[in-house]
């Protein structure tokens, strides 16, 4: 059983570079997870600069994106080739940083049900080959736990992806389920939980409020995660742009508290 109080607090700030990082210390934040760099960012040099600033930088969020199109359920050969491609690329960039994990969505949406059988296979697939590429660079593979429609939606499909590839973990969206419980969810595949994304909301959508805006049990899903043994950092997935990033922290230790 680990400590909550040993999390660090953690945020998805989009940019990664050098002002980033600053503005992420001074909010008292100690772990990030990012999408892209800041124009002109070297990421070679970047580990070095998070080390002196106090600041991990713990993950990268995988692109997905309708347009390209990058969506690792794809069967067409075409498709999968531009998100290997670019998947591992950025896997490649982030490694040199010192990120530790690559989060993936298994999907775009919206899945059609008829669809959806042949689609989980598809994902399965290329999942495999993409945690292949995060193994060799050093990283771990974490699939999102998805609303809605999307692949990945509930624990069980996040164990078939596990299945076909043991070393894909996931990534914990707390404001995501919508087919069962936080507790259910745990209960299944807490063990394989390695990061997560933190935010509240209405139990009907995904709305990426700042926890206590919700319905989220906060105390009950803090000793959850606790009794899962859960090690990475609490990692904020929420509007950074509407809040002060200090208030993350903030908020951080007013659950800690409960």
């Amino acid at each position: 059983m680990t400590d909550r109080q040993n999390w660090k607090t953690g945020l998805s700030i989009g940019a990664l570079g050098e002002a980033s990082l600053e503005r992420a210390a001074k909010a008292g934040i100690e772990a990030v997870e990012f999408a892209r760099f800041e124009e002109g960012a070297d990421p070679k040099n970047l580990s070095a600069y998070a080390k002196s600033a106090g600041v991990e930088i713990w993950s990268v969020h995988l692109p997905f994106d309708w347009n390209i199109p990058i969506d690792p359920s794809g069967w067409d050969p075409q498709w999968w080739k531009i998100c290997r491609d670019t998947d591992a690329d950025l896997i490649k960039k982030a490694s040199e940083t010192g990120a530790k994990i690559a989060v993936i969505h298994a999907s775009l949406e919206r899945i059609p049900k008829y669809f959806r059988r042949s689609l989980l296979t598809a994902a399965a697939i290329h999942l495999s080959a993409l945690s292949e590429i995060c193994r060799f660079n050093g990283m771990t593979l974490a699939v999102e736990v998805l609303p809605r429609t999307c692949l990945g939606n509930c624990a069980d499909e996040l164990l078939a992806f596990i299945q076909a590839a043991p070393d894909i973990r996931v990534c914990f969206d707390v404001n995501h389920l919508l087919n069962e419980t936080h507790a259910e969810f745990i209960k299944k595949v807490g063990k394989y939980i390695v990061t997560t994304h933190i935010s509240d909301y209405d139990f009907e959508d995904e709305k990426h409020w700042m926890p206590m805006q919700g319905k989220i049990d906060w105390k009950q899903l803090l000793s959850d995660l606790e009794a899962a043994d859960y090690s990475g950092p609490f990692l904020y997935e929420i509007d950074r742009d509407s809040v002060e990033w200090a208030d993350v922290k903030k908020n951080h230790e007013l659950l800690n508290r409960l």
